[in-house]
């Protein structure tokens, strides 16, 4: 298994604003509606930033 992909900007910053979200829900902070406001948003954030990672890594890879 691959630990680098794991140590990505992204990544760690996906899990820290999950973890600090969460943390923010559990004492009282935020409701419910502003954690699952956070929680899609920032997934959906990671997951249209891998993918544009992954489609130009693709293009530099194809060029002769």
């Amino acid at each position: 298994m691959d630990w680098n992909k794991f140590l990505s900007t992204k990544f760690v910053a996906t899990v820290g604003c999950g973890i600090a979200t969460t943390a923010l829900c559990y004492l009282g902070k935020i409701d419910g509606n502003i954690y699952a406001t956070v929680i899609i948003s920032t997934v959906g954030a990671f997951i249209a930033g891998d993918v544009t990672q992954k489609v130009k890594e693709a293009a530099i890879n194809a060029q002769p």
